[in-house]
């Protein structure tokens, strides 16, 4: 029987779980539906996704498919789904960032399906990971010393995908705004690494209304993420709007004048206190939260060796 969780006001985390039985037949009919040398994910995305989400919607408790359904209409900025079914081979992890992606057809068609069962369809960029759907969050030589999903060793402090984009509309195009949802499966993590998320309610259960008020003024500018070559910077925005929506990257945000120094800091030294979810993805794991409303954080860590390393798959989704 499928477990959930629902989320409170306390507790602002989905957390549901597949039972061994519907692991097995939601990957049982994946497997029977792709065809022996896989699909391309970039080129059939949406053949992928009809096979996950036929496969879940026709093995799974209708319960949890009715929690995934509801997730961005819930309220809740995070949900966790666990004991997805597994590939029975996962290539290594790969040490260039890129990877034979029909090897993961099984992988990707739970991940799309996931995502189009949510009512969400996955997008890509062309600033950003070579205009790939699929993002490999692992440990890479060149990235070495950087603050990058390739990277490792040094702290991914907390902060927002791309917040010197503007903030997207329901039903605009996704892609020239910040992303909303970003979306995960985990393949390994024998390091044990978390993904930590800090969602909004947490984070405003730390603040005091000056500082609330001081954040929500146009003091701040933000430049791109390293990793990202669009757009230019926001100068003079608020990094908590009146929408409650947050933007913030440590190393790409500073006061647009005297007035914005003294907030700057004290939010920033408020993060390294404030509550969070720790949350360990490894394979049979998926991930989803919203963009706007949730800060996330990748502490730095030793990789196990080559080919082992920590290995998770991120998508967009709008």
């Amino acid at each position: 029987m499928s477990s959930a969780l629902s989320a409170t006001a306390l507790r602002p985390v989905v957390e549901l779980e597949l039972a061994d039985t519907e692991s097995a037949r939601a990957g049982e009919r994946i497997a029977a539906a792709l065809p022996p040398d896989g699909l391309d994910p970039d080129r059939e995305p949406g053949i992928l996704a009809r096979i996950g989400a036929e496969a879940l919607a026709s093995s799974v408790s209708g319960a949890l498919i009715g929690e995934l359904r509801g997730f961005p209409r819930s309220g809740a900025p995070v949900v966790v789904l666990r004991n997805l079914p597994r590939q029975a081979h996962w290539p290594s992890s790969p040490t260039a960032g890129w990877c034979a992606e029909r090897e993961l057809s099984l992988l990707n068609a739970l991940h799309m399906g996931i995502v189009q069962l949510m009512g969400l369809a996955p997008y890509a960029v062309e600033y950003e990971n070579a205009g790939h759907l699929m993002r490999n969050v692992v440990p890479t030589p060149t990235a070495t010393g950087t603050t990058s999903s390739w990277g490792a060793d040094t702290e991914f402090f907390w902060h927002t995908d791309n917040p010197h984009l503007d903030f997207g509309e329901p039903g605009s195009d996704p892609r020239p705004y910040v992303p909303r949802y970003l979306t995960f499966t985990g393949i390994r993590n024998e390091e044990a690494v978390p993904t930590d998320v800090m969602p909004l309610p947490y984070l405003e259960q730390t603040l005091d209304p000056d500082l609330r008020a001081a954040l929500a003024e146009p003091l701040y500018d933000v430049t791109a993420p390293d990793s990202n070559r669009a757009g230019e910077a926001r100068t003079g925005v608020p990094l908590l709007d009146a929408a409650g929506r947050v933007r913030f990257d440590r190393g790409h945000t500073t006061a647009t004048g005297p007035a914005g120094v003294t907030p700057l800091a004290r939010f920033t030294e408020l993060l390294a206190d404030a509550p969070y979810e720790s949350l360990v993805l490894g394979a049979g794991d998926f991930l989803a939260f919203d963009n706007y409303r949730t800060l996330h954080r990748r502490v730095g860590f030793t990789p196990a060796p080559p080919g082992r390393a920590r290995w998770l798959r991120r998508l967009y989704a709008g």
